[in-house]
């Protein structure tokens, strides 16, 4: 099963703010991929998992966080309905 989920921080000295966007096997804690990016999203997301699927094929399962690019969330606290 993989896990993706990134990390805001000032990660290179003297830089802005980053997100780290890292995807990797849940069991394992084995890192598949690991980028800096301005800013977490769709596109991040897309990016990780077509990093990890060419090289290691589909995965059983995948998980994230609630974050509003992977989920629909239509009212605050309800429970996602789609991904969108």
């Amino acid at each position: 099963m993989l896990h993706q989920d990134g990390s805001r921080a000032p990660w290179l000295a003297g830089r802005a703010m980053l997100d780290l966007i890292v995807t990797m096997d849940d069991a394992t804690s084995t890192i598949y991929s690991a980028f800096l990016i301005e800013e977490e999203g769709t596109a991040s997301t897309f990016r990780g998992c077509l990093e990890v699927f060419t090289a290691q094929g589909l995965p059983s399962g995948f998980y994230t966080d609630r974050g509003s690019h992977y989920f629909y969330t239509p009212e605050a606290d309800a429970l996602s309905t789609k991904c969108g």
